[in-house]
């Protein structure tokens, strides 16, 4: 669980088709259909059909769409992936995440909302919990209307009116 990592369990960046370079700046809506890495500064949103890597001087001022996001640098918006959400130890987040997979290193942060989708196949089932009504059966001192300590009938002061209907 905490060893290292197996090769298939990150996010590919060997085919990164689009680049946006250290000291580059980009305001508006980024649509990618390859993946596509931010190194500079992005004030828009990002809408890809495949994955998004944010480098570690990379900062994303929008939300984010794709199948998989890697986070290394900052991000301040929501971030949905169909299949994967991963942050390394220097990611910042701030704003929702939504996925299937969340994979947050040490030393990241994140300051918002995690849903993460279950597959219907793979949904573990959880344990139903039903309220039930409190059975401790009362004692005298817990029933209304008399003190703690007091027995029923006993200690009480009679009412000469109650006694003479009793008596009838």
């Amino acid at each position: 669980m905490f060893g290292p990592k197996k090769k298939n369990d990150t996010i590919n960046t060997s085919m990164i088709n689009t680049i946006i370079g250290n000291n580059s700046k980009i305001e508006g809506v980024l649509t990618a259909s390859e993946s596509t890495r931010i190194d500079g500064v992005l004030e828009g949103k990002i809408v890809s059909e495949s994955s998004v890597i944010i480098g570690e001087n990379g900062i994303v001022r929008g939300d984010i769409t794709a199948v998989e996001i890697l986070v290394a640098g900052v991000v301040y918006g929501n971030l949905v992936a169909k299949e994967r959400i991963e942050m390394t130890s220097t990611g910042r987040i701030l704003g929702d995440l939504i996925t299937k997979t969340l994979v947050i290193d040490e030393g990241a942060s994140f300051k918002g909302n995690c849903t993460m989708d279950v597959a219907p196949d793979t949904k573990a089932e959880s344990p139903v919990h039903t309220a039930q009504p409190n059975t401790r059966e009362l004692k005298p001192e817990d029933k209304p209307g008399e003190k703690p300590g007091e027995r029923p009938g006993k200690n009480k002061k009679s009412d000469p009116e109650k006694e003479k209907e009793n008596h009838i």
